[in-house]
């Protein structure tokens, strides 16, 4: 999703507006990232998956996972920082 989009001003009652604001709080989420996941998730609902691009364009991607092989073991760090401390 590109920074620039379309404002949409909505009305919401008391309780579910509380019921939001609680969310956020707890989650540490946006009000207006929780609407567009709710938005996109209703839409691919009512919709059927024609609407899978937008879900995947508003819901965030998976976190990637860093490579174990990129560094060496914790043990074998401290030996070499040991190993440098002292030719130094």
């Amino acid at each position: 999703m590109t920074k620039a989009g379309t404002i949409l001003s909505v009305r919401l009652d008391p309780a579910l507006a509380a019921a939001l604001e609680r969310h956020c709080a707890q989650t540490g989420a946006t009000r207006s990232r929780v609407v567009q996941q709710s938005m996109a998730q209703y839409l691919v609902a009512q919709s059927g998956p024609t609407l899978g691009d937008l879900a995947e364009a508003l819901l965030p991607p998976p976190a990637k996972r860093r490579a174990r092989a990129a560094r060496p073991p914790r043990q074998q760090r401290f030996r070499d920082y040991v190993r440098d401390k002292r030719h130094r």
